[in-house]
């Protein structure tokens, strides 16, 4: 091991807090995104992401990718699979790319619903996806950040 190559435990917890965020995308894209907002005498349906939106299946896609990503790194932390630190990094960059992607997808789903719009109401799976993919994207600036010696 090179003297100023970090070592492979100073990531700590990250790459789990990633995969565990991304866990929750994957499985949100699933829940409720949108409830139809209807008078009382027709029964309000809710429609998951997966069925509302192409965007949210691109959500899903990021999130499974950053699951592996992030999963992998966090086998190299535990010491189960050693990583070259060149690959380490770029999974982490990989895990930030994929969750600056996952947010925007999400968050556009979030401010404009699929049409017609005027009818929708945004549900509580919208909300689980949209927090899940921030705490990736958020702890995988922790992951990229360079590191004090």
């Amino acid at each position: 091991m090179d003297p100023g190559e970090p070592r492979r435990g100073d990531r700590g917890a990250v790459p789990a807090v990633i995969a565990l965020a991304s866990l929750v995308l994957v499985i949100s894209v699933f829940l409720p995104w949108y409830t139809a907002d209807v008078a009382p005498p027709f029964a309000p349906e809710a429609s998951s992401g997966w069925d509302a939106s192409l965007l949210a299946r691109a959500a899903f896609a990021t999130g499974v990718l950053c699951l592996i990503a992030s999963g992998l790194l966090w086998l190299d932390t535990r010491g189960y699979i050693p990583l070259d630190a060149d690959l380490a990094r770029a999974f982490a960059w990989g895990c930030l790319a994929l969750s600056v992607a996952a947010t925007a997808l999400v968050a556009w789903r979030l401010v404009r619903p699929p049409g017609p719009a005027e009818f929708l109401a945004r549900d509580v799976g919208l909300f689980i996806a949209q927090a899940a993919a921030i705490v990736a994207l958020v702890t995988s600036i922790g992951a990229v950040r360079p590191r004090n010696q």
